[in-house]
C-alpha cells in the first residue's frame, strides 16, 4: 500500500534546523494521485473537439483533426502550413489566404488579439468597448467576433505593406480555447470570397 511521507518543520532550541518526519498509510481514494488533467479538463473542450487537444499549433493530416469543414470550391489547402490546423489559398496567383489555427486558454485575449489584427492593416486599435460592440459570428456553435478590416497589409516577416488589402477574420475566445479565423488578400479578391468565408466558418463542426 503506498505511503505518504510529511515532512514539516519544527520549533526547537537547538542551533540547527529539525525535522519531525510523520508516515502514514493511505488507502481508498487516497491512493488515485491525478496527475494531469484530460485534455477536455484542461482546455474545457466539448468531448469531439477535445481529442484534438495535444495538437494545439501542429500541422497534421486532415483525418486526424477533431472537426470537419466544407472547403470552398475555389479554395486550395496546403496541408504543411506551421501552426496553422488549415491553411487555404485561392485567387489567380493564390495571393487570398484563409487559415483556422487554434490554441489553449484565450490565447493571448480577445481585445489584444484584434488589435494585433487591426495593426496587421495599419489601423489604429480599438477600446474594450469597442472591441465588445464589433458584429458576431458562430464557430462551432459558440459566439465568435468578427473583424473586418481595409487598410495596408503588413503579415509575419514581411519586408514592405501591401496596399488596398482586406481582412476578415473570427476570433472565438472561451474556457475551451482560442480559435481562429482569418482571411487576408487584395479587397477585391476578398469581396469575391466573402460569402466562401462565412460559409467555411459555418461549416466547421466537432467531428463525430
Amino acid at each position: 500500500m503506498p505511503a505518504l511521507m510529511l515532512v514539516l518543520p519544527a520549533c526547537s532550541d537547538s542551533s540547527g534546523p529539525v525535522e519531525i518526519t510523520e508516515v502514514r498509510e493511505l488507502s481508498g481514494p487516497d491512493q488515485e494521485i491525478k496527475v494531469v488533467d484530460s485534455p477536455a479538463e484542461r482546455y474545457r473542450m466539448p468531448s469531439q473537439m477535445a481529442s484534438g487537444g495535444d495538437t494545439f499549433g501542429k500541422a497534421e493530416g486532415a483525418e486526424n483533426l477533431p472537426f470537419t469543414w466544407t472547403t470552398p470550391e475555389s479554395w486550395k489547402q496546403d496541408p504543411g502550413a506551421p501552426m496553422r490546423d488549415l491553411s487555404f489559398t485561392f485567387g489567380e496567383n493564390g495571393e487570398g489566404e484563409c487559415y483556422l489555427s487554434r490554441l489553449p486558454g484565450v490565447g493571448g485575449g480577445l481585445v489584444a488579439n484584434v488589435n494585433r489584427w487591426r495593426g496587421q492593416m495599419g489601423q489604429e486599435p480599438l477600446s474594450d468597448a469597442e472591441v465588445a460592440a464589433l458584429p458576431k459570428q458562430a464557430l462551432f456553435g459558440l459566439e465568435g467576433t468578427f473583424l473586418d478590416v481595409t487598410g495596408e497589409f503588413s503579415g509575419m516577416g514581411a519586408a514592405e505593406a501591401k496596399k488596398d488589402y482586406r481582412l476578415l477574420g473570427v476570433i472565438l475566445t472561451s474556457p475551451a480555447g482560442a480559435v481562429f479565423v482569418k482571411m487576408t488578400g487584395p479587397a477585391d479578391l476578398v469581396a469575391a470570397n466573402e460569402e466562401n468565408f462565412h460559409q467555411f466558418c459555418a461549416s466547421l463542426q466537432p467531428r463525430q
